[in-house]
């Protein structure tokens, strides 16, 4: 089991969110954020936005991040920027989960690093559709300690670029592109990857590689 930080369970949880209302247009739905979403509660396998303020609430879930809106979609989404709860983001190789190192939180520069699923809300991420980016283009940030998932600029484009944590800045190392299966990092182009030569190890490396279609660059929803 790992170690907990100094840092109180209680005190790194942030309630982030926006509230959801749904306008209806001639061409479809629209989902348009506003301030105050409620997020699926930690422990919770997949993604839930609602607004339980409106007469008629309205609740997305997501199952699985296949579901989750992909670059190409063609639904219109101009100036919406909606939010995702994720826990338990499963590497496709092994099974283990994607988790930000509570021993590092919060310094910048904290690992990134596969583990067994526990529960626990360091594997805890937020998903929010980058503003002025298209449809499938999100920023990332771990649900304990608030810090966005960062390709290293300092060793991008090179297989095995760090990944790490590090406060949310806006920059285009932040973003990442979302095919349905894999992570693609918006600076550098590569895929999200856990390292096959750690697997399974607790503490496996999670690193930026050139996209290949192998099954240490898919991720899923762990049941």
């Amino acid at each position: 089991m790992k170690p907990l930080s100094h840092h109180s369970e209680a005190g790194a949880r942030r309630r982030l969110g926006r509230r959801l209302t749904v306008t209806l247009t001639a061409i479809g739905v629209v989902l348009a954020m506003t301030a105050g979403t409620a997020y699926a509660a930690p422990g919770r396998s997949g993604a839930e936005v609602t607004d339980p303020a409106s007469t008629s609430a309205v609740t997305l879930t997501l199952t699985d991040l296949s579901q989750l809106p992909k670059a190409g979609a063609t639904e219109s989404r101009s100036g919406i920027q909606a939010s995702y709860f994720f826990q338990y983001v499963r590497n496709g190789h092994y099974g283990q989960c994607l988790d930000g190192d509570r021993t590092t939180i919060p310094a910048n520069g904290s690992k990134v690093q596969l583990w067994a699923c526990n529960r626990w809300t360091n594997q805890g991420w937020i998903l929010t559709s980058a503003s002025g980016y298209p449809v499938g283009y999100y920023r990332i940030q771990n649900y304990y300690g608030g810090q966005c998932l960062d390709g290293d600029r300092n060793t991008i484009p090179a297989n095995g670029s760090r990944v790490q944590l590090w406060a949310c800045n806006g920059w285009t190392n932040q973003v990442w592109i979302w095919n349905g299966a894999q992570f693609r990092n918006y600076y550098g182009r590569q895929c999200l990857d856990g390292d096959r030569t750690t697997i399974p190890a607790n503490g496996s490396r999670v690193q930026l590689w050139a996209c290949n279609g192998w099954t240490n660059q898919n991720w899923s929803l762990a049941n």
